[in-house]
């Protein structure tokens, strides 16, 4: 994928890069991967050769990410903190509202939190916070969304990519996971459409990853 000008990418790179990210999740969520294959480290390793692949196709990437990470960096943080406590909130509210109305919902629940058995917290917590969490806003906001809004303008880039990030999760075959996905995609996809903060994204993420897996879970 050949670098453009001024931001810009070419269709081409686009389309290519959105095709893979859409089918490597897709894959790591449909289960026909190996069990062998550690679900957490595929996730993670993913993420960082398409950021690398993020990086080689737009060369302005890099110089936005540190714009915004350098610039107002409290008002982030502090905006980034409230998105997560008031997004964990939400879901406590529909956890609540799902095991009430739709009992198999805390089946589905359960077999989400599967993925953390056998493994250290400590170390599902490392990569939820140093990599998966920041690198899935840097890849499906700060990358995805900021060119597809580009493409197509910014209210159907929001939305497209965010249905997006909802559908890979479907062949999870998990209702629960795939609201989730839903939820959280048209939450931080707005978010971003309304301040263009990557800081404020990645802590919201980390902070709801680390709440919602390892210290507040709902099962």
């Amino acid at each position: 994928m050949k670098p453009g000008n001024s931001g810009q990418i070419s269709h081409f790179s686009l389309y290519l890069m959105t095709i893979a990210v859409v089918v490597y999740f897709i894959l790591i969520f449909s289960g026909i991967l190996p069990e062998t294959m550690d679900f957490w480290s595929l996730l993670a390793g993913g993420l960082m050769v398409f950021l690398i692949l993020g990086l080689r196709a737009d060369p302005l990437f890099s110089r936005l990410i540190y714009g915004d990470f350098r610039e107002k960096p409290w008002p982030a943080l502090g905006l980034g903190v409230g998105s997560a406590l008031a997004l964990y909130g939400l879901f406590f509210a529909g956890n609540v509202l799902l095991r009430e109305f739709f009992p198999p919902s805390a089946g589905h629940l359960a077999s989400i939190y599967n993925l953390k058995l056998s493994h250290d917290p400590l170390r599902i917590g490392l990569f939820l916070a140093l990599i998966i969490g920041p690198g899935e806003e840097l890849l499906w906001r700060g990358w995805l969304q900021r060119h597809w809004s580009t493409r197509l303008g910014k209210v159907a880039g929001f939305l497209g990519v965010s249905l997006l990030y909802a559908l890979v999760h479907l062949p999870s075959r998990n209702p629960v996971l795939v609201l989730a996905a839903l939820v959280c995609g048209l939450w931080w996809g707005f978010q971003y459409y309304r301040f263009n903060s990557l800081l404020s994204n990645v802590v919201s993420h980390v902070l709801w990853d680390v709440m919602v897996f390892l210290a507040l879970p709902f099962s």
